[in-house]
Order: C-alpha cells, then structure tokens, then sequence
C-alpha cells in the first residue's frame, strides 16, 4: 500500500513537472544593451521552451510587448535591425514625413528659451525641455502602428495578449513603481521606456511616467505576484552602476535616477542568463546583430539546464497556429473618427482642418502624413497619438493628445571666428493659435562685419491647401573694410561698406511635404559706401551709390537637407525668377574720376536654379553635387565698383560669405562642386569640398574704373575646402582650410563655432 502511495506521488511530481508546469520570462532594462533579449527568444523557440508569461521593464518591455502582441522573433530582429529603429534612437524622421512649408528661414540660433506670460502674477516663467536629446515623434506614431493591433485584439487587457504580459513604469511624484497590465499596450511600452532627459515622458491615467528601470530593473517580483509561475527565465542586460565618481555628473545622475535592481533568482525554480556585455552607451544601437547574436548564444549555452529545470515542450508548428489565431483577430487599422484633447475649442479646429480628408474611413499612413504636418507646426509642442477600437463602429478612433506651444520663444546664438566676422544673435517670437495660427518674430545681429534687424509678422490659414502670407521689414549691414582684407590686390577697393532697409510681403502654399511655391515683393533700397582704389586718406570721402527697387518673384523649392550648416544628408532644390526695377543714384566721393551725380533707371530679370544634393551613405562616406546657374540681362552701374557690388555672388563655402571677393561674381554664370562627409566618429564629420566657377562673361575695369566684360568664357575660377566639424549641442564648431585660385593669398586657415547665417538680403 505505501509503495503505491509513493508511485502515484511520484507520477503525481512528473505530470506536475511536465505537462502543467507554467513559464516566465522576465526581461530586464539597459538601453541599446537589452536587444539580446531578442536573441533570447529566438533560441527558447528554437528549442522548444514554452513561454507562457512575460513582463519587462524598458527596453525589456518592448522586446517582450512585441513578442505578447504576436510577432515572432525573427521579426522582432528584423524590426530592431532596420533604418526605422535607429531613427527611434536618434529622433530623426524619415525625409518623407518631414515637413517643409511650415519651417521658418534658418538663423544663427544655439539656443531656444521657451516661455508664456502669466497674466495672474504677471511675470514671465520659463522652464527647461523635458526632452532635452531625442525628439519622440516619429516613435510614437512607429509605437501606436505596432501595438493597437493587439490591443484591441485582447480587449485592452494584457492576460488576453497573445502572451499574458506585464510591464513596468515609475511614478516618479510618488517615488513607486506601477505595474502596467491594462489599456493601452502601446502607451504602456512607451511609459516604460521613457528614460528621463531622453524623452519626453507621458501621462497615464493621471499620473506622469518615466523609465521603469528606475524602480525596478528587473520585475521577477511582479511575475511571481502577478502569474504564480512555476519557473521564471530571467534575461539579465544591465547591472547596477558603480558608486560615482567626484568628478562624473553622468554617473552621479544615473545613481540618483536607477534604484539598484535584485537580479537574483532562485535556483530550483529559476535560471537567469547574465549576459556580458561591453560598455556599451546606453543609446548605442550600432552592431545590433551582435548583441541579438549575443543573447541567442548566451541561451543555447544554457540550454542544457533550461531543459533540466522545464520539462514541457511546445512545438513551433503549435506556437504558429496559436500566433496565427490572434494575429487574425486583429481589426485593420482604419479610422473613423479623429479626437482632439489638450487644446480650446478654436485651436482644436485649427488641427481639424489639417486632418480633413474627403473619405469617411482613412488608412493609417494618411493620417500619418497629416501627424508629421502638425508635428513640424511650431504652434504645437507635442502631440501623443492613441488609437482606440470602437466596438460599436468596427473601427478606430484616433485620440491626439495636443500640447500647443509656448507663446514667446527667445533664442541666443551667433558666431566665433577666427576672423571679425564674429557676431551674437538674439531673437524673440510670440506665438497665437486660434481658427489661424499668428506669429511675430523679431531678431538682432550685432558685429563688427554683420548687423542686422528683422521684425516680420506671419499668419497660416490650415484651409485643405494651407496657405500663408507674410510682412516683414529688414535692415542689413556689411562692413567688408573691418573683415579681412587680404585677398583683394591693390587695384581692389578695401573700404566697403554694404547697408539695405527693405520691406517684403510673401505668399506661398505647400508644395508636396519637402516643397514649397512662393510668390514674394521686395521693396525698398540699398546703400554702398566704398574708395574706388586703396590709396585714400581720412580727409577723402567715399562713393556713395544707392539704388531704391522694388522686385517681385517667383519661387519653388524643396529642402530635405539634415542641418542648416554643415549638411550630410538630403536634397535642396531652388528655383526663382525675379524681376528688378529701380532707380541708382551715384554720388561721387574724392576718390572717384567722376565728377557728377549719376541717375540712371534699371530694370532686369533674373533667373536662378540651385541644386545641393547629398547621395546615400556608403559606410561611414557620403558624396554630394552642388550646381548653381545664375541668367540675367542685369546691365552695369555707373562704374566698376557698384557694378561688381550689384552682381550676384558665388559663396559655397562658410568662409566665403564674409568675404568681399570681386572674382567670384557675375551677372551670368554656372557653378559645379562635388562634396565629400566622412563620418569619423559620432557627431564629428570631415569634410571635403571643391567647386568649379565659371562667368559668361568676367567683369573688369577700364583705366577710368568703368566696367567692361572680359571675353566669353574666357576665364573660370576654383574654390576648395577641407574641414573638421564637430555638431555639438550649440552649434557646429568647425577648422577649415580653404583654397582661393583667383586671389593673392590663396590659402587660409579658418576657425568657426556657431552658425554664419544671415537674415535674408533685398536681393534673395
């Protein structure tokens, strides 16, 4: 009788170890580290090992919310593997989701102060950016695509996923960890891999939350308390820091934000696979294939006494059909009806209009163009995208959570160089969103070469085709005499002084996402002081020629380009036609061998086409084209020097646009240049560059400093560079020598760190 006993105790333990024995698998957070998770389940499929509970927190949670949503990991692999997770990492949109029409003309900007005025207390209260490194944008909307599905499909409830699954955040008001099991799958990936100062965090059911691996890194508590596992396989990817140094803010903040984690587990019902991982920065995610490779190898090491602690199998045909079966439950993500939370009534039907579609049901990928619209508003200062099934219509609902912008923005930046062309910045703009969106903006340069003054006023009309139109009053002003003067020969005037005060008034419509149609109205005058040689004294006057114009346009362009200095990817292409009509005004200095006043009426079209393109990467190189065609039937002014100063100049390079160069400009002329990036290492690029300029016809002077044009193509002249830039957080910090074939000194060696950028001329 008891030996019976025993064997049917014994049979009892066998059955329980194999057939009813339930699974666990916990995925730990460490950034970029964590993607051996992926490894991990493509081995424990390989071989067999059931899965029947998962919980992560951070990039745990990801790898593993995809795994429950019923992606397979060869799948996974793939997805962490493309070009559209390292934008993720990076924050940088795909080109064809980037928005044009709505950026504003670049400036020499580092910095922008975020602000609104209290009308309580009526003082001004900033704050910093919560996303300081990573705009989110385009992960969110990548988040929501990937996860809806399933959230709908398992009724907003994590047990109904196709693995039960659980996650992680940190509530960080409360100082506690919140386990995530309901709602939105997406929302709650996304909350648990919000690392502070890296994106922006997100709010969920009232509360505001970040990284789950603050709390807890490694939540083998909250699968035993929630699943009542059997056996947990614990997938270990970070450890904890190491006590701060004196001297290393970095690990001070990482101390101060990361709960030390318990990553033990215990042995007779537990086994935990610590992989060894290289210091690695926690938004690496170069190489990713080797740490999928890493956590693949790492579990079939193992495998042998994975088997000795789980005894169940389970087939992949069986896992198929089980992924199949839920994946098929999935509603196709069409929209029904669009949501607008976070803004008044007026600035909700300011975004209305932009997501107006003539169809009842929209896919998502239209819906997504219409996000990345208002993504690049400047009106709008974030937006969280939520999509929710709605069981009475069969489809979805989109829900966007909109944070318009602050009203003022103040900005700071400018330039330091090597030469005097050093220079600071300040802007401030006030901002309105009601039925339309208004803007005023005002800037100031102050240096020596460059100073200048913008005040502009803008309004958006989000019609079907959005539209805008623009006032704006510029004052411009170039002094070549306190710049560097040795590139002109002795017969080249040093003393020049460039000064304009004009109003403009634009009009434009999108263009495609990357393009814009304007049509623009210069009017206003420029102003030229200069000696007509280098010999003069402080008792001689200068030249003075003015010329007051008014000159309408026409102008098409598309602008892709990565940065606004310095570019190493994407595409400008530029057309404009203008028409010049106006009055010069010539009166002479002592200088001059004229003796009278000159008047003369001008008018001129011109025709210019620009084409800056930056080819796919190859490795760690990327090769440009830059060609630039300039047509004109301009005629001379009253002599040489006010000639070659009403001519359009050729000034591909940074250094160049500080330069009075007379070889370099031309009524008529084309221009080719062939670029080349090198990606050194992170944010540093060495570049190369070499153009070829070519005039119709080369300007000169008579022996009476009158102009006359030199002969049909009969000389071309070379510009060439090479330069080290670094992209820091400010601004670009750049060495450049530069080659000048058609000057004296043909070599110089130039340092800058901030942005050349000027506010638009009378003549742009």
């Amino acid at each position: 009788m008891l030996q019976r006993a025993i064997i049917i105790a014994m049979l009892t333990m066998i059955a329980h170890h194999g057939i009813s024995q339930r699974v666990a698998l916990v995925l730990s957070g460490g950034g970029a580290k964590g993607l051996v998770h992926v490894g991990v389940l493509q081995a424990l499929e390989e071989y067999d090992i059931p899965i029947d509970y998962i919980v992560g927190s951070s990039m745990g949670a990801i790898v593993g919310g995809l795994y429950a949503s019923g992606y397979s990991p060869d799948s996974i692999a793939a997805m962490v593997t493309s070009d559209k997770f390292t934008r993720w990492a990076s924050g940088v949109m795909e080109d064809k989701y980037t928005y044009y029409f709505k950026q504003q003309e670049p400036d020499a900007s580092w910095v922008n102060i975020k602000f609104n005025y209290n009308d309580v207390t009526k003082k001004l209260s900033g704050r910093l950016p919560t996303n300081l490194i990573i705009p989110p944008y385009e992960m969110d909307f990548n988040i929501l695509e990937l996860f809806a599905g399933a959230s709908a499909a398992a009724g907003y409830n994590f047990n109904d996923l196709f693995i039960p699954f659980r996650c992680v955040a940190s509530d960080i008001d409360s100082n506690m960890s919140v386990i995530l099991s309901e709602g939105q799958l997406g929302s709650a990936i996304r909350a648990s891999m919000t690392f502070p100062f890296y994106y922006r965090p997100i709010e969920l059911n009232g509360r505001l939350l970040f990284d789950g691996g603050m709390y807890n890194n490694f939540p083998s508590d909250v699968a035993m308390a929630d699943f009542y596992p059997d056996v947990i396989i614990g997938s270990k990817a970070a450890g904890n820091y190491e006590s701060p140094g004196e001297d290393d803010l970095m690990s001070q903040l990482q101390n101060m934000l990361m709960t030390p984690a318990d990553y033990s587990l215990d042995s007779a019902t537990g086994i935990l696979l610590e992989h060894e991982m290289s210091n690695r920065a926690i938004f690496d995610f170069s190489r990713v294939d080797d740490l999928i490779d890493a956590g693949y190898q790492k579990t079939v090491d193992n495998i042998g006494d994975i088997y000795d602690l789980i005894g169940r199998r389970v087939t992949f045909e069986s896992l198929q059909v089980k992924r199949s079966s839920f994946r098929n439950k999935i509603p196709p993500l069409l929209i029904d009806s669009i949501y607008i939370e976070g803004l008044t009534q007026n600035q909700s039907e300011y975004v209305r209009k932009l997501f107006k579609h003539r169809e009842r049901l929209v896919d998502l990928e239209t819906v997504k163009m219409q996000y990345f619209k208002l993504i690049a508003d400047d009106m709008i200062s974030s937006i969280f995208p939520e999509l929710k099934f709605n069981a009475y219509t069969g489809y979805y609902d989109l829900h966007l959570k909109v944070k318009k912008s602050e009203n003022f923005v103040g900005t700071l930046g400018g330039n330091i160089s090597s030469s005097t062309s050093n220079g600071a910045y300040f802007g401030l703009a006030y901002r309105y969103l009601g039925h339309q969106a208004m803007s005023l903006r005002t800037n100031l340069y102050l240096g020596r070469f460059y100073s200048s003054y913008l005040l502009s006023g803008r309004v958006d009309f989000p019609s079907r085709t959005p539209f805008f139109m623009e006032l704006a009053y510029v004052y411009n002003s170039k002094n070549y005499f306190r710049n560097t003067t040795y590139f002109f020969d002795d017969k080249t005037p040093s003393f020049l002084i460039s000064k304009e005060s004009y109003g403009s008034f634009l009009a434009g419509v999108p263009a495609s996402h990357r393009g814009k149609f304007v049509f623009g109205i210069n009017f206003g005058g420029e102003k030229d002081e200069y000696y007509q040689d280098n010999v003069f004294s402080r008792e001689d006057t200068a030249d003075i020629t003015s010329f007051n114009m008014i000159a309408p346009k026409l102008l098409f362009e598309l602008n892709s380009l990565n940065r606004k200095q310095y570019a190493s990817a994407g595409v400008r292409f530029l057309t404009e036609l203008r028409y010049i009509y106006g009055k010069e005004l010539h009166t002479p200095g002592s200088t001059s061998l004229q003796e009278d006043e000159f008047k003369k009426y001008h008018s001129w079209f011109q025709l210019k086409i620009l084409y800056d393109n930056y080819f796919e990467r190859f490795g760690p190189v990327t090769l440009g084209f830059y060609g630039e065609l300039l047509l004109s039937n301009q005629a001379f002014f009253s002599n040489y020097t006010s000639s070659i100063l009403a001519s359009p100049a050729f000034e591909p390079i940074l250094e160049s646009k500080t330069l009075f160069l007379p070889k370099y400009r031309a009524y008529n002329y084309g221009a080719v240049g062939i670029k080349c990036v090198v990606d050194l290492y992170r944010k540093i690029d060495f570049r190369l560059e070499g153009y070829l300029f070519q005039p119709y016809q080369e300007i000169l002077s008579d022996e009476n400093m009158q102009p006359v044009y030199g002969e049909e193509f009969s000389y071309r002249s070379v510009i060439a560079s090479s330069s080290v830039v670094w992209h820091s957080p400010l601004g670009p910090l750049s060495v450049s020598l530069n080659y000048y074939d058609r000057s004296n000194d043909n070599l110089s060696l130039f340092f800058n760190f901030g942005f050349i950028i000027f506010n638009k001329s009378i003549s742009d």
